[in-house]
C-alpha cells in the first residue's frame, strides 16, 4: 500500500464532509463571539426565549410535535408560535387548522394579539376598551404574511402539493398543522396506528424536502389521567409510536389548573421537552392566560 505524505494530504481538494465541517465551525465561532445570534443561526424563534435557548429555535427540516390531553392548550401554543413568526417577525407562515373554522382561528389570533377576552369577542360583549385594543392591532394582523387554511378534509398528498406551492410562490418559512390525526395518509390501512405513522413520517420527509420547520399537534391518550400526578409521558402519544421516532422535538403540555381550579399553580403551564434530537430534555414553566387564549413567558405575564 502506498504511503500518503502530509504534503499530498494538504494539496487534496476539500472533501464534502470537510466543507460541512468548515461551515459548522464557522457557525460555532459566530455563536461564541456573539451569543445573541444563537437562535437566528439555528432556526426560527418560537416567541419563548427559554424554549429557544434549549432547542435553538425551529430549525429548517425539523418536525416539532406539540401534544397534550384536551383543554391543555396545544392549539393555543401552535397559534402563539405562528403569531410570533408571522406578526412579530414578518416571516411567511402557513397554518392548516383541521379542528376549527378560519373565523374561529382568526378570532383566536385577534384576542391574543389585542389582549381581549376571547369570550368577549365570541359573544359580542366587547367593551370600549376592548374595541380600542382591537383597533390598535388590526393593521399589524392584516399586514402579516399568515396563510390560514381550514379544510374539512386533508390528505397528505394535498398537503404536500400545497406546501410546495406556498414555499415556492410565497416564501413560507414555517408550516404548522393543527391535528396530525386529522390528515389522511397517501395509502389507507386497516390499522389506524399505521396510518398515523405514515403521516408523521411523510411530514418529516416534507420538512426536509422543503428545508423548513414543520410544527404539528397531536392528541395524547387517557393514561395521564390515570396517574396520581397526571403528568404526560412519551408513551401517551395517541395511536402512533412512530411520532416518537420521527419527530425531532416533542413538547408535552401540562397544566395543574386544568384538573384542580384551586391549585397554587393556577395560571401556570409546563412545557415538557420530552424528546430533543439535538440536545437535552427539560421542563419549561410559562404563564397561561386562558382568557386571552395565549401562553406567555413568566417574566412577561
Amino acid at each position: 500500500m502506498t504511503d500518503i505524505t502530509e504534503d499530498q494530504v494538504a494539496s487534496d481538494e476539500p472533501s464534502v464532509i470537510g466543507d460541512l465541517l468548515g461551515s459548522l465551525l464557522d457557525d460555532v465561532v459566530g455563536i461564541v463571539e456573539n451569543p445573541t445570534t444563537y437562535t437566528a443561526l439555528r432556526g426560527l424563534p418560537t416567541g419563548f426565549r427559554d424554549l429557544d435557548l434549549v432547542t435553538g429555535g425551529l430549525t429548517p427540516g425539523s418536525l416539532t410535535v406539540i401534544a397534550s390531553r384536551p383543554q391543555m392548550g396545544r392549539t393555543t401554543l401552535l397559534t402563539d408560535i405562528c403569531r410570533n413568526t408571522a406578526i412579530k417577525h414578518n416571516m411567511p407562515t402557513a397554518i392548516y387548522s383541521l379542528e376549527e373554522s378560519g373565523e374561529l382561528f382568526l378570532m383566536r389570533v385577534l384576542a391574543a394579539e389585542a389582549r381581549v377576552a376571547r369570550n368577549h369577542v365570541l359573544y359580542g360583549t366587547m367593551t370600549d376598551d376592548d374595541w380600542a385594543r382591537v383597533a390598535r392591532r388590526v393593521p399589524d394582523i392584516s399586514a402579516a404574511p399568515l396563510h390560514v387554511k381550514t379544510p374539512t378534509r386533508l390528505t397528505m398528498a394535498t398537503l404536500e402539493s400545497e406546501a410546495r406551492e406556498l414555499v415556492n410562490e410565497h416564501g413560507v418559512a414555517l408550516l404548522a398543522v393543527d391535528g396530525i390525526q386529522g390528515i389522511r395518509p397517501a395509502k389507507r390501512s386497516d390499522l389506524r396506528e399505521r396510518e398515523v405513522g405514515d403521516v408523521v413520517r411523510d411530514l418529516k420527509t416534507l420538512a426536509r424536502e422543503l428545508n423548513i420547520p414543520i410544527v404539528a399537534t397531536s392528541h395524547l391518550n387517557r393514561n395521564p389521567e390515570q396517574r396520581y400526578d397526571r403528568l404526560p409521558k412519551l408513551d401517551d402519544l395517541r395511536e402512533s409510536g412512530a411520532i416518537t421516532f420521527a419527530a425531532d422535538t416533542i413538547l408535552l403540555l401540562h397544566r395543574e389548573d386544568a384538573y384542580e381550579l384551586d391549585t397554587p399553580r393556577a395560571g401556570e403551564a409546563d412545557f415538557y421537552i420530552a424528546k430533543h434530537r439535538q440536545g437535552p430534555t427539560c421542563v419549561i414553566t410559562t404563564a397561561f392566560q386562558g382568557h386571552y387564549g395565549r401562553f406567555r413567558e413568566m417574566a412577561q405575564a
